[in-house]
């Protein structure tokens, strides 16, 4: 059967029928260059459409924006349900050109209150009443709500940049950069467990991509500045993902994935004037959250997935 050409019932087997092989072609011709203008047309709208999705907002338009943003992030902590749920931290060290993995750190982490606590899952299950200190090493928190507090809160004294837009993994986004500085900062770089913790003050900087539907942060970047002298972390960056996830019967944006990378350099004094072992040391964090579920006063480790941390 002959294809139908412009809904008029007419194939190009009639047409060969009915009209010289000059006309076939003339007709052809014509309908290939109707095409082609189409495309062309459709190229030139996207080619536009994009133009002005990539058009910077504004002086004013931006101020509104981030207002808006500012009062989404900070009722985060207001919009999320008290829950558990299981995150696993795989640790790795480089200080010879190859990356070593070390050990993973399960915890159970509980959101109540607006507050995140964390408690050490032992081999086997069972939860310890072990701070999240005493693993030692580096450990990352603030993940749920409390980094978007310390850039977006007033006092912070955040100063903002608008990037750019973009799409990110099929989500239209707007991307600022930030900076906080010390002075108005949170942010705490800790290593050492037990008695011998480490820890600072630091100002950080960073991006940030919001969904442009509904003014909330998918997906952050942290790194620290202004880091005091005698502490060993040198350098410490940290990536956060945020993806909907069914927390009793509802879906909420939360963490999905982080990593954290550190530059160690110990100091002399670190090392009680010992001279070893005083090699840069590179430190990888990749964190996984799993098993999210609403808090109840018994609630139960689940390492979801296959049951394995």
């Amino acid at each position: 059967m002959g294809s139908v050409l412009a809904g008029r019932g007419t194939s190009f087997d009639s047409l060969r029928a009915s009209a010289s092989p000059r006309r076939v072609l003339r007709f052809t011709s014509a309908i290939v260059k109707m095409m082609a203008r189409m495309a062309i047309a459709a190229w030139v709208a996207a080619a536009v459409g994009a133009a002005a999705f990539a058009q910077a907002p504004s002086a004013g338009e931006q101020a509104r924006l981030l207002q808006e943003v500012r009062a989404t992030a900070l009722g985060y902590s207001d919009f999320l349900p008290d829950f558990v749920c299981t995150e696993i931290v795989h640790r790795s060290d480089n200080d010879a050109g190859t990356w070593r993995n070390l050990d993973s750190v399960t915890l159970q982490l509980t959101y109540a209150g607006k507050k995140e606590n964390y408690k050490v899952i032992l081999p086997g299950g069972m939860v310890s009443d072990r701070d999240i200190t005493s693993v030692g090493g580096a450990i990352s928190v603030g993940e749920f709500g409390s980094t978007l507090r310390w850039i977006f809160e007033p006092e912070s004294a955040t100063t903002f940049h608008w990037e750019k837009s973009a799409v990110v993994r099929k989500t239209p986004v707007w991307v600022y950069s930030y900076r906080v500085p010390r002075a108005g900062s949170h942010y705490v770089l800790a290593f050492g467990g037990g008695a011998d913790v480490q820890s600072a003050l630091v100002g950080f900087h960073g991006v940030l991509h919001v969904a442009k539907d509904t003014h909330m942060v998918v997906h952050l970047t942290t790194e620290a500045d202004d880091i005091p002298e005698d502490l060993p972390i040198r350098e410490s960056s940290t990536s956060i993902d945020y993806g909907y996830t069914d927390v009793g019967g509802r879906r909420f944006l939360l963490p999905s994935g982080a990593e954290t990378d550190m530059l160690y350099q110990p100091s002399r004094s670190a090392e009680k004037g010992q001279f070893r072992n005083l090699r840069p040391k590179l430190m990888r964090n990749l964190v996984e959250f799993r098993a999210y579920r609403k808090f109840a006063v018994d609630s139960q480790v689940d390492f979801g997935g296959d049951g394995k941390p």
